[in-house]
């Protein structure tokens, strides 16, 4: 695609998800969002650098930044919206449920996958300061948003959610199973499920030889607070052959 093909979709898109935002606000987002795409970097001065004037571009990025009329909760509810009406009314969509984390700024971002890639479908930021003990619920609320309020209209059935070992939470995985989903969630080697009779730790469960996947069926996980599960295991070959 070339610039001037990009430039002219992206600012499409942005009228269309920015209805209330006027004529200067969509172009002031437009620029500097096609300035990302090519910058590969979200650094303030980065991205006005990019502009014949530095010092002009910089004052407009703070402004677009300052704006109140510019919320970013609802910005990135409207993408949620606009890009979920793309798909087709019984295309299986994989959801990757993940955090990313930059200094104090902690983002959890809910993707769409794409062959090997994945782009992102809706989002939500935290401080470290409000993340204490406070994860999980977040988690929860943002599950609970996303599947209630933004893909209310799309079946559950045609939904596999796929997160990191991170949100192997009892708490998630029960709302999980109450809002229908299918889900495959990877969980620390610690965590102890009760196999053959007694509890014991996923990372001391024997493996066959040159075995590389297994299923356990329906088991208990976690021994503090249990909860029955479908658990299978997988292993793949590092580097030297182990």
């Amino acid at each position: 695609m070339n610039q001037i093909s990009l430039t002219t979709r992206l600012r499409e898109y942005i009228n269309k998800i920015l209805v209330d935002a006027h004529g200067h606000q969509q172009k002031a987002i437009s620029d500097f969002v096609e300035v990302i795409v090519f910058v590969q970097s979200c650094c303030q001065g980065a991205l006005a650098r990019h502009f014949d004037n530095f010092e002009a571009a910089s004052k407009r990025l703070s402004r677009v930044l300052h704006n109140e009329r510019i919320e970013p909760v609802e910005l990135a509810r409207s993408h949620a919206r606009s890009f979920i009406r793309m798909f087709a009314d019984k295309q299986a969509l994989r959801l990757l449920l993940d955090w990313t984390t930059e200094d104090e700024q902690h983002l959890l971002v809910a993707s769409i996958q794409f062959g090997r890639r994945a782009i992102p479908l809706y989002w939500r930021g935290y401080q470290s300061k409000d993340l204490k003990e406070k994860m999980s619920r977040y988690v929860q609320e943002f599950v609970r948003e996303l599947f209630e309020e933004l893909l209310s209209d799309m079946e559950r059935r045609r939904i596999i959610l796929t997160a990191d070992r991170w949100f192997a939470d009892v708490d998630l995985l029960i709302l999980l199973d109450e809002m229908g989903l299918s889900y495959i969630i990877r969980t620390k080697s610690s965590h102890k499920v009760l196999v053959d009779g007694k509890w014991s730790r996923l990372g001391s469960l024997k493996w066959e030889k040159n075995q590389r996947r297994r299923s356990c069926g329906k088991v208990w996980y976690c021994e503090s607070d249990p909860l029955r599960v479908h658990l299978a295991q997988t292993r793949i070959r590092d580097k030297n052959g182990n």
